[in-house]
């Protein structure tokens, strides 16, 4: 073993400790303070420590069992009483089935089939503008259906060095480098869904803060508005490509699929990746559906009565019945759900969503002692202040370090503010949720950002001066069009 290799088996150790003597000690040592009760120093010594654990190690499957554990410890609730809110909350559960659908459409090759299809449309040849919306649009919707954006950057990139090959586009070029972050901003198209993506872990902190503050999550709002955003953002980075930085396109009007090297059988979906697409966008259809159908009506009842998660476990459930033509079952339902399903979302989820809704109740006292520590900040800041801050706050630290922990922070603070104000009718807390989120995701400036962000930056094209210029102006252009939109969509819903 190297002794670079043993330095970092040291510090994984040590920060390891430092976490567990936050999860089990803390409220052992640490009196109660600000009007916390001593339950709720335990609590927040488990959130901590888990946050902790998640931000310096990169892992989330063993600091979340060992929060779950410590709250079993300070005897926050009984263990069996534990294990029913964390496997029985039906965010948990829509993770563990909507993944293992996803993964099945992932793996099929749906989504690779439908990328090269958008590449072939005609009316996007010699037009950089429609060539450059399409792709960014292409990768936006491939990157909703698969909610993976390491996966759409690995699928993406080599299209995009192949497209730059055959029109003569240099290496070291802005339209170069602006398309590797054109495509790497669309991809935040995977946190567009409320039912699939590692995001689930946050919406799941602010469905359990909403719950204790007698409101429900809003999966649809959320999409609509999310979906919004990130349309948004991609557009008028287009636009400042186009029309402020003023880059030369040229070369696009050279494009031609057919140099891409592309057979006619890859552009042909095959039965089961109609059907598995089929089944995806009927589920999503199906969310959508609570939008349009009137208030009091049978339809919204039944809808009501299945909810966001059952269709998931239904269509699943089909999918495990069906048969191939050879007699064979159409997927391995259990396959998928050991391989496709991760389990360190599910365990992260459910220790903070289980911590959130601690902090957002009465009883232990933290709520209270949050909303007099931010009294002279927000205690009397309007919904604009109350969104602006969180999107500003939230896309800055995101850039300097790992975005989740950031947004489990930011949600466990604000979340609580904004039930406030939407009971009062002056926001909504689930648009604060995609402000927070979507925020805490939007990260490139740095290889401590997210965990993909190496793929970008590690590139040849891109350069430090390209990232300090252009890469500071999207992140400020995402600032305005979030918060913008968010402030009006509190309003409004």
């Amino acid at each position: 073993m190297s002794a670079t290799t043993t330095g970092k088996n040291v510090k994984f150790y040590i920060w390891a400790a430092i976490s567990l003597c936050f999860i089990f000690l803390f409220g052992l040592v640490v009196p109660p303070f600000a009007g916390i009760t001593p339950m709720g120093v335990s609590v927040l010594g488990v959130f901590f420590g888990v946050l902790i654990a998640t931000i310096v190690t990169g892992d989330t499957f063993w600091p979340a069992v060992m929060g779950l554990f410590g709250l079993v410890v300070c005897e926050f609730s009984p263990a069996s009483a534990l294990l029913a809110t964390w496997f029985g909350n039906a965010t948990i559960q829509q993770i563990i089935w909507v993944m293992a659908l996803t993964g099945a459409v992932t793996e099929s090759g749906a989504v690779n089939v439908l990328a090269r299809k958008v590449l072939r449309i005609k009316a996007l040849q010699g037009h950089p503008v429609r060539f450059i919306t399409a792709l960014l649009l292409a990768v936006l919707v491939c990157a909703a259906l698969v909610s993976s954006p390491t996966t759409m950057l690995l699928l993406w990139y080599p299209i995009l060095d192949t497209i730059c090959e055959t029109c003569g586009i240099d290496k070291d070029s802005d339209l170069k480098r602006e398309l590797l972050l054109g495509i790497y901003i669309a991809a935040m198209g995977a946190y567009v869904l409320p039912f699939k993506g590692i995001h689930l872990s946050s919406i799941a902190i602010i469905s359990g803060i909403m719950e204790a503050s007698g409101l429900a999550f809003d999966n649809t709002l959320y999409l609509a508005v999310a979906t919004l955003v990130v349309l948004a953002f991609v557009l008028v980075y287009i636009a400042f490509m186009c029309f402020v930085w003023r880059t030369d396109l040229t070369p696009l009007k050279n494009f031609d699929p057919d140099r891409l090297g592309m057979k006619e059988s890859d552009l042909k979906m095959n039965g089961r990746q109609k059907v598995l697409l089929g089944f995806m966008l009927f589920g999503i259809i199906f969310l959508l559906a609570g939008m349009a159908l009137p208030k009091g009506s049978t339809a919204l009842a039944f809808y009501n009565r299945i909810g966001s998660t059952w269709i998931w476990i239904a269509l699943f459930g089909i999918l495990c019945i069906m048969r191939d033509k050879d007699g064979k079952p159409f997927v391995n339902g259990v396959k998928l759900l050991q391989t496709k399903t991760m389990w360190g979302i599910v365990a992260v989820a459910g220790c903070f969503t289980i911590c959130g809704s601690a902090i957002a109740s009465d009883d232990l006292g933290i709520k209270a002692a949050i909303s007099d520590f931010l009294a002279p900040i927000l205690g009397n800041a309007t919904w604009p202040i109350m969104v602006i801050l969180c999107v500003a706050i939230s896309t800055i630290f995101t850039n300097l370090t790992n975005g989740m922990p950031v947004s489990f922070t930011i949600n466990a603070v604000c979340i609580p503010l904004a039930c406030t104000m939407q009971a009062a009718g002056g926001g909504n807390a689930t648009v604060l949720g995609v402000a927070t989120i979507l925020s805490a995701m939007c990260a490139f400036m740095t290889n401590g950002a997210i965990a993909y962000a190496p793929i970008m930056l590690g590139r040849e094209e891109m350069t430090t001066k390209f990232m300090f210029t252009k890469g500071l102006v999207a992140n400020a252009l995402y600032i305005v069009v979030a918060s913008l939109i968010c402030i009006v969509a509190g309003y409004l819903f």
